[in-house]
């Protein structure tokens, strides 16, 4: 091939600067990859008013004078070892069949550079077989499930001994143990223990992934127990759109109905807010998916894959 046939093909990651809202956003919507549940200008003033710790980690992914793709890559400050995240990339739906192969490959230069032990990556399924190549390990499927608010479900009585209220500020030490039990030898379960429940249980809160609805937010108690939740519901606002961050229940308190009582109650509130539409994103073959379908969920996004590599020293 000549030197000019590799130029114009490789792939080039350019910081995305606060002029770039309207590329970053234009490649995004364009994507085979995303689902458009806010308006475009929209979307570019949330552009804009990230801060600037997280606009430094956008890239866009440049073909020549093309814009072909887009993703987020920086150094996760949380993890117990360095590591190098790899995360919101899609790519033109016309995009060479190489790009995704020399993003992977940027991506492990970069981390090798910046003297990480890992590499974690979430990407769409349509790429598996290029991380698979660079030897990254799949931990796990998602995908977005979306329903209406307008269920019709009734919503059965709890056993007597079991109190469901609204969530409180000082629900976060027993959010972090429920949710690592919940959690706990699935595939979901991403925290290494209980602490670092409690810190996503408080981001949450705080509204570091979206404004947060306490409101819609309920916990169950048990009359004998009031040191450890029976279950949760926690939800926030992502682009505009309620999502159920966490449906969780005790694995002691599975099978009475609980869960789909807490959807119910989540889902009816959301409506008397005049919310149309929830959505939430669900690991693949896991019992739970049962129970959305249940509540009207269905699939309506890509699957994307969160995956690791370790790289050597």
């Amino acid at each position: 091939m000549l030197d000019s046939d590799v130029m114009r093909n490789s792939v080039e990651w350019r910081q995305a600067l606060p002029q770039d809202a309207e590329t970053w956003v234009s490649v995004t919507r364009q994507s085979a990859d995303q689902l458009h549940f806010e308006m475009e200008e929209a979307q570019i003033e949330r552009y804009r008013s990230e801060p600037p710790k997280k606009q430094a980690q956008r890239y866009l992914l440049w073909q020549g004078e093309r814009p072909v793709g887009r993703l987020r890559f920086y150094v996760a400050e949380d993890e117990e070892e360095k590591t190098a995240v790899l995360d919101g990339f899609v790519l033109l739906f016309d995009a060479g069949g190489s790009v995704a192969a020399q993003v992977v490959a940027e991506a492990q230069v970069r981390a090798a550079a910046l003297g990480v032990r890992y590499i974690k990556a979430t990407y769409p399924a349509a790429y598996t077989a290029s991380f698979a190549a660079a030897n990254f390990r799949e931990l796990r499927r998602r995908t977005v499930m979306v329903a209406s608010t307008q269920l019709t479900m009734p919503l059965f009585p709890l056993p007597a001994s079991l109190r469901v209220r609204e969530i409180t500020q000082g629900d976060v030490e027993q959010l972090g143990i429920l949710l690592q039990r919940a959690y706990a030898g699935g595939p979901d379960n991403v925290h290494a223990d209980p602490g670092e429940w409690r810190a996503e249980a408080r981001a949450i809160q705080e509204g570091a992934f979206g404004p947060f609805m306490p409101e819609c937010c309920f916990v169950v108690e048990h009359s004998l127990d009031r040191f450890h939740l029976a279950g949760a519901v926690l939800v926030h606002l992502e682009r505009g759109v309620p999502r159920i961050r966490h449906m969780v229940v005790a694995p002691a308190f599975r099978h009475i109905g609980l869960g789909q009582y807490l959807g119910v109650r989540c889902i009816r509130r959301l409506r008397e807010l005049d919310y149309a539409t929830v959505l939430l994103n669900i690991t693949l073959n896991i019992p739970a998916v049962n129970l959305y379908h249940r509540l009207g969920f269905i699939e309506a996004g890509p699957t994307y894959i969160e995956a690791e590599r370790i790289l050597t020293r």
